[in-house]
């Protein structure tokens, strides 16, 4: 192959690689840090922004739910690794068992101090609880995180239930991993519990 053939092709590779940057930087990477949340919920603190200063990953989610807290929290509190399950790919997060239907009674104590299992070997504890209103995890084993859960009601029947993840990254590939594809499970997680939310008795 000719020297200016293999150049151009080079450039033509580099060119695409640098506009596929530049579409996840300035269109993905902003869709899936505030997939389902408006403007002022993503400015509004929630509990935990003071733990983790700079995050290199500031995440938040929501999406509204036919249903009162009440009947979302009970599906937020049992959420775990080999207990209810995260409502997401299970065979990814949960090994392979499938996330609970109903609520688990067995599940359903959650106290400020309790450790909640997220994989074989990490944990997130129980920080911050107040029922029906707002629930704060802070990892202990998978670098320095928060996860906080919020319901906030819009009238009678309606709730908007938002989700926000601090990371501080511990490496370049798993800042990639989060900005990349952490959305995947997420989305998925919050149409679980609409799903399932709505689905009781007493949310119709």
């Amino acid at each position: 192959m000719k020297a200016k053939s293999i150049l151009r092709i080079a450039l033509l590779v580099t060119a695409l690689i640098v506009a596929l940057g530049a579409l996840f930087q300035s269109v993905y990477r902003p869709w899936q840090l505030n997939w389902g949340a408006t403007a002022e919920e993503v400015a509004r603190p929630m509990p935990g922004d003071e733990l983790v200063k700079d995050p290199t990953f500031n995440a938040t989610r929501a999406v509204t739910i036919n249903a009162r807290p009440e009947h979302i929290w009970p599906w937020l509190v049992q959420m775990g690794y080999r207990r209810a399950g995260f409502y997401s790919w299970d065979t990814l997060d949960n090994d392979r068992i499938p996330s609970s239907e109903r609520i688990l009674p067995e599940y359903q104590n959650l106290r400020v101090g309790d450790l909640v299992p997220l994989s074989k070997n990490g944990y997130a504890r129980v920080v911050e609880m107040e029922q029906n209103e707002r629930l704060l995890l802070v990892f202990e084993s998978e670098g320095t995180a928060t996860w906080a859960w919020g319901l906030y009601e819009l009238d009678a029947e309606r709730t908007r239930l938002v989700t926000r993840l601090r990371w501080c990254a511990p490496s370049a590939l798993s800042q990639f991993i989060l900005d990349a594809f952490e959305i995947v499970m997420m989305r998925k997680c919050l149409l679980g519990i609409k799903r399932r939310a709505e689905a009781q008795p007493e949310a119709t």
